[in-house]
């Protein structure tokens, strides 16, 4: 019966961690926060359609915000505390995009990166 239980809970555990992707199809491209960088700076995204899964590494408060050119914010995630995790999925015009904790002074202090949307 143990055994039962095991094998149900390795295949829920699989199909949860195969479902990790948005609603949308799209695969949620990973971002860890650190104090005080992001990691990785760079994403890349192609159809509009963008998927951050965030999670705060570091002991620092922290959020992800997106921006356009022109200075308006396109989304956001919550403020995550250490070890906490929210995924921003949102469509966006291609064109390239500024990443960044809104927070006062953490996007001075590094925590900023590049989206790249392509068609």
């Amino acid at each position: 019966m143990h055994r039962l239980r095991a094998a149900t809970a390795v295949a829920l555990l699989a199909l949860t961690i195969t479902a990790c992707g948005s609603s949308s199809g799209v695969v949620a491209t990973q971002i860890h926060v650190l104090d005080f960088k992001l990691d990785p700076a760079t994403v890349s995204a192609s159809g509009g359609a963008v998927s951050l899964a965030v999670t705060n590494d570091g002991p620092t408060i922290h959020n992800v915000t997106i921006r356009d050119a022109a200075g308006h914010v396109i989304g956001a995630t919550k403020d995550l505390r250490e070890g906490q995790s929210e995924t921003l999925s949102t469509k966006i015009a291609p064109g390239s995009y500024v990443l960044f904790c809104s927070l006062p002074g953490h996007e001075s202090l590094g925590v900023k990166g590049t989206l790249t949307v392509t068609p």
